[in-house]
């Protein structure tokens, strides 16, 4: 991670020696390969990072150019496009953050649209005084910013922008409520007076105000792709994931990549160990880490693990249950960044950046949005409603027929609850066709108005085109880069988590195939899985589920369960926001292994200590 910092006075006030002190506040001891600051005027920029490619040996951040400031936190993928149009001999051993700069230059924002990659930066015009802040479409690098009196703050990091702002840390409930059954819209935070850059977003910022936001990338402009056959699909798919990977492997070090055993993750380590095979490099320059589960049988995927492993003849790093500390992690916890589910395992990270440090590796792939873009839900519905509105019956039958067998739903209720309600949202523009999470029975009554808002206001459906598998499609984008823009990896400065399925021209051809190549007669991930038959171990691709961590999350509740004696000093129930005899229910029923809705009582969880970790940032603040 890439820490980019920043501070305009809207006032006029120049910075002083001890604003960056205070900019830097903890980070200010630690090391870092890049380190730079610029001033102009009233603005502060400052840069840490390191350097992962072979372009970065000569980077320095913040670029201070004639008449820009800019700080660049990303990774640049498609270099070559710009080595055309720029008026420079050779880009080869230039940063991405120069090519980035001289782009803007010679054709102004509509380039951020033109980048391709992870990315966030802010960008300072000394003639015009403005501040310009842009963040790629899938928002996994991270971007806030907060006004306080007459001081704009912006940092790539959450918790450091809280500590060193000094604000008010009160809730938005807009944001923790549906974090509770899905994951919030990632233009905002779970704190009212900090604010995120939106992802696929510009924001201009003129004196000290917001003017303007403009939209960077939009995924229902994505034109339908019809080929003659399946080859032909199959053979796009492979080649667009694998530019994917490929372009991520562009590192000086070791990459490390996921292998949790599922397609996703197989998929990206299999791919990648095979360019490295075709370009005759040591293939032990991709290394894998895999969780894995001694105690909690129903989550352990060894079996899937080896098969990878055999397939490369190359040994992963496990990382042991014991390892991960799996916890509820109530006990005085430390504010370290946005709400994720990952802080119930505080382990994992710490020792896959150990792990990472001991190859010098500062990269690490995930295969996090390969559900959401290749289609692993059994969202036949979507299929069904298509035949529907095309009038065309008999195959709306054959499909309901699957469908309603693979989602284990009755084939009336199949067709009526979810397939006719999918069409008729494709015949009335703007009517919601996705389903609405199920809601626990522990959330108060009155808050769950929000919770339905936040999901219905998902994407602005109102302008989704009409077909019903189309709009499925852009949702399914959607709720990957809300995922992926949450903020879960700040925790970990030395890792860059980057994300192969993100890559926008992998996610622009997935948008403009057809929902038939995803599934097929009650398969999922038909394309996945035909297109990289000839690179997964067969055991892999005739997979139809996955481990899931409830048992691990029942284990470490049984282990705390004095935690849940006294729920009435819980914040989420001092703040309302859950029934408290409801919830202790739900606690006894997952105690004894029996609740079917464990996934947001792990969010619950997640929430409770991070609300009690607010106490250490007013206690901070109050010190200083």
């Amino acid at each position: 991670m890439n820490l980019h910092i920043g501070s305009l006075h809207t006032g006029g006030r120049p910075p002083r020696r001890e604003d960056l002190d205070i900019l830097l506040g903890e980070f200010a001891k630690k090391l870092f390969e890049v380190a730079g600051e610029a001033v102009n005027e009233s603005v502060l920029m400052v840069y840490r990072g390191d350097r992962i490619t072979c372009e970065d040996d000569s980077e320095a951040q913040p670029l201070n150019e004639r008449n820009y400031i800019l700080s660049w936190d990303g990774r640049l993928d498609n270099r070559e496009d710009f080595s055309v149009c720029l008026p420079l001999a050779t880009i080869k051993d230039l940063p991405d953050s120069v090519l980035v700069l001289k782009a803007y230059q010679l054709f102004g924002e509509a380039v951020f649209g033109k980048l391709i990659g992870e990315f966030a930066l802010a960008l300072w015009c000394k003639s015009t005084k403005s501040l310009v802040f842009a963040r790629s479409a899938c928002g996994a690098r991270p971007l806030y910013y907060t006004l306080k009196d007459d001081r704009l703050l912006w940092c790539s990091h959450f918790a450091h922008l809280v500590r060193i702002s000094g604000i008010d840390t009160a809730v938005n409930d807009e944001y923790v409520l549906p974090y509770l059954v899905t994951t919030p819209d990632a233009k905002q935070t779970p704190l009212a007076k900090v604010q995120a850059v939106p992802p696929n977003s510009v924001v201009r910022f003129e004196n000290g105000e917001l003017k303007r936001t403009s939209t960077l990338w939009s995924a229902d402009r994505i034109s339908v792709l019809r080929y003659r056959n399946d080859a032909e699909y199959e053979e796009h798919c492979r080649e667009k994931i694998s530019e994917a990977v490929r372009v991520r492997l562009r590192s000086k070090f070791p990459v490390f990549a996921e292998l949790s055993g599922g397609l996703d993750s197989s998929s990206i380590v299999l791919i990648a160990d095979k360019i490295l095979r075709d370009r005759n490099e040591c293939v032990h320059n991709l290394q894998t880490v895999s969780c894995v589960y001694e105690e909690s049988k129903s989550a352990d995927e060894r079996s899937f693990i080896r098969a990878v492993e055999e397939k490369r003849n190359v040994e992963t790093h496990l990382i042991h249950e014991k390892d991960q500390r799996i916890t509820l992690g109530l006990n005085d916890p430390e504010f370290t960044g946005p709400l994720h589910t990952l802080q119930c395992f505080p382990g994992r990270y710490e020792v896959i950046s150990a792990v990472m440090g001991q190859y010098d590796a500062r990269v690490l792939l995930t295969g996090r949005g390969g559900d959401h873009l290749f289609w692993s839900a059994p969202q036949g519905e979507a299929l069904v409603a298509d035949e529907l509105l095309r009038l065309n019956l008999i195959e709306a039958h054959r499909q309901c027929g699957s469908w309603s067998r693979a989602a284990n739903v009755p084939y009336f209720e199949f067709l009526t609850t979810k397939a006719f309600r999918s069409a008729l949202a494709g015949l009335f523009r703007g009517a919601n066709s996705s389903e609405q999470s199920e809601i626990p029975s522990w959330v108060q009554p009155r808050h769950r108005a929000i919770i339905l808002r936040a999901e219905g206001q998902l994407g602005g459906s109102a302008n989704w085109p009409s077909a019903p598998g189309r709009r499925a499609q852009v949702l399914n984008v959607e709720r990957m880069f809300q995922m992926l823009g949450s903020g879960f990896a700040e925790e970990y400065p030395q890792i860059y988590v980057s994300h192969p399925y993100s890559h926008r021209p992998l996610v622009e051809f997935c948008l403009g195939v057809p929902v038939s190549q995803f599934l097929r007669y009650g398969q999922t991930r038909s394309l996945m899985r035909r297109a990289l038959r000839d690179v997964l171990p067969q055991k892999t691709t005739n997979r139809v589920s996955k481990g899931l961590l409830d048992e691990t999350i029942i284990r470490a509740l049984r282990r705390e369960w004095a935690c849940t004696s006294n729920l009435s000093d819980w914040q989420v129930c001092q703040r309302g926001y859950v029934v408290h005899s409801q919830l202790a229910d739900s606690l006894h029923q997952a105690r004894l292994g029996v609740l079917h809705l464990l996934g947001p009582l792990m969010r619950l969880f997640s929430l409770e200590r991070w609300l009690r970790s607010l106490n250490g940032v007013k206690m901070s603040a109050a010190a200083t």
